[in-house]
């Protein structure tokens, strides 16, 4: 974490504190399938940073302002607990209409950074938060008068993979699909019915 950014957090229960969120969505192009990235960020103006990158190395993004981002769930937690972020937008702002109605989000990958502001400035550069992917995005139809949205559950991926059951069976057949000559399970199917005593041969 970066100097300016921990003293501002240091500061935040006598000064207050102005967090803003960045978020990247890699998207597909629901006809061709190819990616299409978007950066969104809690700001009101479009705006350009240089964020960390989960490989560890750095990137100039663009970021559109104006969606009404709000960022709420991220924890940082020392144990398996699958905890979704949310990441929900105003349904009404043209480039959230283009991010989830013309592009396909699902399981998307998504970076979020964060950082604060101090006097209409961003403190550091946006600190990497959470990557995971876009496990759901329902879309909030409101009444005449009411109030919509647009809320995107990004769950980690990591956390997705170890919650999966493989289908894949250890059965011999299975084994010699990976690997022809693999005799590991060759009795697997009759190995429960046998009936040996150790001691004989």
């Amino acid at each position: 974490m970066e100097s300016a950014l921990a003293a501002r957090l240091a500061a935040a229960p006598e000064e207050g504190i102005a967090p803003v969120h960045f978020v990247w969505i890699v998207a597909k192009d629901r006809a061709s399938g190819t990616p299409s990235p978007m950066g969104i960020w809690s700001g009101d103006e479009d705006l350009t940073v240089t964020v960390a990158l989960p490989d560890g190395t750095t990137a100039s993004r663009a970021y559109l302002g104006g969606l009404g981002l709000e960022v709420e769930g991220l924890q940082y937690v020392a144990d398996l607990t699958d905890n979704p972020v949310t990441v929900t937008l105003s349904q009404i702002a043209p480039a959230a209409q283009a991010l989830v109605r013309g592009l396909d989000v699902r399981l998307a990958p998504v970076e979020v950074h964060a950082t604060t502001m101090t006097g209409g400035a961003l403190t550091s550069a946006p600190q990497l938060q959470w990557v995971g992917i876009v496990d759901e995005g329902p879309i909030s139809t409101p009444a005449a008068g009411g109030a919509g949205g647009i809320a995107l559950s990004i769950r980690s991926e990591i956390m997705t993979q170890l919650g999966q059951v493989n289908p894949a069976k250890s059965s011999d057949v299975h084994q010699k699909r990976r690997a022809a000559g693999d005799r590991f399970s060759e009795y697997a199917a009759v190995i429960g019915e046998r009936k040996m005593q150790w001691y004989k041969r």
